[in-house]
C-alpha cells in the first residue's frame, strides 16, 4: 500500500509457524527485504481473526521499517458472525496470553529485530496488548484500539504499566462508554506513564476496519498516522545521522 508521506521498504510477507515448547503457532509475517536490524511489532487481531484487513496492517507497518508478526490466535479460523466470534474466543481461552508471549519472544530473539518491540491490537487484540503491557518487560510501546481494561484487568495491575501507551476510541462505541474512557485516562495520568487517549467524534466501534460497516476512511487514516507516529517515536532510533552524499545504509529511515 503506497503511503505518500512516508519512506517505504520493499517487503516480504507470508504465513509462518512459530515453534514453542512443541507447539506450532500459526502466524502472518511481514518484514523489509533488506537492511536491519529493525524494531519489532506484534499485531493482535480482533474477534474476527487473522483476516485480510489484519494482514494488510502487517504489511503496512513492515513497509515502514518494522519486523512484524501477527499471531493467528484462532488457529486458521475466522469469524463471520458475533456468535462464531464468541465460540472462537471461548475456544482460545487462557491460551491467548501464552500465544502473545510466543510471538513476542520470536521477535525478541530474531537476528533482524533490534529487540525494541511494540504491540498493537484492536478490540480483543487491544485487550491482549494491554495485558502484555502489564506483565511483559520486553515491550516498549503499546497501541490499543477500542479496548478498555474492564473487570479482567484491575486498577492495581494497570498501574504496573511502564510502557508508553496510545489508546484510541470512537465516541459512538457503546462498548466503550465515555465515563470508562475518562477513568482509563485518569488512571494513566496517576502513574505518570507517557500516554495519549484519543476519542474520535461521530464514529463507532471498528471505524478502522475497512471490511466492517462501521469503517470511516478519513478517521481511519488519521488514526493510522497517529499510531505510526507514536510507534516511531518510541521504537525507532531518531538519533541516527543521515548518510553522506552517495552513501546508502539499508535499514535506516531518514
Amino acid at each position: 500500500m503506497f503511503e505518500a508521506h512516508h519512506l517505504q521498504h520493499n517487503i516480504t510477507s507470508g504465513y509462518i509457524r512459530i515453534i514453542s515448547s512443541g507447539y506450532q503457532l500459526p502466524a502472518f509475517w511481514a518484514h523489509p527485504e533488506l537492511g536491519g536490524p529493525f524494531p519489532g511489532l506484534v499485531i493482535l487481531h480482533d474477534q474476527w481473526g487473522l483476516t485480510r484487513h489484519v494482514r494488510t496492517q502487517a504489511r503496512r507497518f513492515a513497509e515502514q521499517g518494522y519486523y512484524v508478526i501477527a499471531p493467528d490466535l484462532f488457529s486458521e479460523q475466522t469469524a463471520n458472525s458475533e456468535q462464531t466470534a464468541k465460540i472462537l474466543i471461548h475456544q482460545l481461552g487462557e491460551a491467548a496470553l501464552s500465544h502473545v508471549t510466543t510471538a513476542l519472544n520470536a521477535l525478541h530473539t530474531h537476528h533482524k529485530c533490534n529487540s525494541t518491540i511494540g504491540a498493537i491490537g484492536w478490540g480483543m487484540g487491544g485487550y491482549l496488548a494491554l495485558r502484555a503491557a502489564v506483565y511483559q518487560e520486553i515491550l516498549r510501546a503499546v497501541v490499543t484500539f477500542y479496548c478498555l481494561p474492564k473487570e479482567a484487568i484491575t486498577l492495581a495491575e494497570l498501574r504496573m504499566i511502564s510502557d508508553p501507551m496510545l489508546a484510541i476510541f470512537g465516541a459512538e462505541d457503546e462498548l466503550c462508554p465515555l465515563a470508562e474512557i475518562n477513568a482509563l485516562r485518569t488512571t494513566l495520568d496517576s502513574i505518570h506513564v507517557d500516554h495519549e487517549v484519543i476519542v474520535y467524534e461521530a464514529v463507532g466501534r471498528e471505524f478502522f476496519n475497512d471490511s466492517r460497516e462501521g469503517f470511516h476512511a478519513e478517521t481511519a487514516e488519521c488514526a493510522w498516522n497517529k499510531a505510526l507516529a507514536f510507534l516511531n517515536l518510541h521504537l525507532t532510533d531518531d538519533t541516527a545521522d543521515p548518510p553522506d552524499s552517495g552513501e546508502f545504509r539499508p535499514g535506516k529511515v531518514y
